[in-house]
């Protein structure tokens, strides 16, 4: 297990890169330009995939591969769309609680149907590392109410969110002789088609599509390092550590890296969130 958990240490990085992308995208055109970078950030994930899956001998087309692939996809895609609206309708920080939050579903779904481990201290450390991210994530002084649809969409999110954890772990356990690689190419190939249909011509600037394609492209090839690495081991580590612990982290490690890239303050709320997480991960990893 030892060698499991430094692997997915060693993928948080690449939680950092793709984070910082989104962040900076985000940055410089508000909401105007995420349908357009998402899709274009599937479509080179797909195409960097399209070789692996080309090459793989193991099958690519049984119904196994297929249906996670797909489900996987359509899920990335939803929780791609509907965040945005939940972020106008609520607040970042519901919506960043409702996304954490969908770590706890394949973590109770592998207490009860895969026979995994999950005592109160790792149940517990999971809540902490969900607290942590709220509390990490800066939501700008935002004070929006609630209504009927934004909790419904918090609660989509939170079931996308976990929907796609939950295709990565079926695949690891019940289909892991079949081809990893077309899974993550069939889960990228129809996000982007699905996010392609959201795409409005808005007059993108050359500056605007150059700055799009470069944090597209490494969002990209970070995801589809991430998502290979996540399905590959998720057959063999407990939902409750893997999710939790590269999660936890990755959000953590944002948090630092932040202050020095984007010169955000270090407020008392995120070194909160910082001590939150570190006692978090501390108890799933006991």
């Amino acid at each position: 297990m030892t060698k499991e958990i430094w692997i997915i240490l060693a993928c948080v990085p690449l939680y950092v890169v793709n984070s910082f992308c989104d962040k900076y995208v985000s940055s410089k055109s508000g909401s105007g330009h995420n349908f357009l970078y998402n899709t274009v950030k599937f479509l080179i994930g797909s195409i960097c995939l399209l070789p692996m899956f080309l090459g793989d001998h193991a099958p690519r087309f049984q119904a196994g591969v297929l249906l996670c692939g797909i489900a996987c996809g359509i899920m990335y895609a939803v929780s791609k769309t509907i965040i945005l609206r939940g972020y106008e309708m609520t607040s970042v920080a519901f919506m960043t609680l409702c996304h954490a939050s969908g770590m706890i579903l394949p973590c109770v779904l592998g207490h009860f149907f895969w026979s995994e481990p999950l005592g109160l201290l790792s149940l517990i450390g999971i809540l902490l590392a969900v607290a942590s991210i709220v509390l990490l994530k800066d939501s700008k002084g935002e004070k929006k109410g609630f209504d009927t649809v934004g909790i419904v969409i918090g609660i989509l999110v939170f079931l996308t969110s976990g929907g796609v954890m939950i295709a990565q772990k079926m695949m690891g356990l019940y289909f892991s002789e079949q081809s990893v690689s077309a899974y993550n190419f069939y889960s990228f190939a129809v996000a982007c088609l699905l996010l392609g249909v959201f795409v409005r011509p808005r007059g993108e600037s050359k500056t605007d599509l150059k700055r799009i394609l470069l944090c597209a492209a490494g969002s990209a090839v970070s995801l589809c390092v991430i998502s290979l690495v996540m399905t590959a081991l998720a057959g063999s580590v407990p939902s409750a550590i893997m999710f939790p612990l590269f999660n936890g982290s990755g959000i953590i490690f944002v948090c630092i890296c932040s202050v020095f890239a984007f010169k955000e303050p270090l407020t008392a709320k995120k070194i909160l969130g910082l001590v939150l997480g570190l006692c978090g991960l501390f108890l799933v990893n006991l």
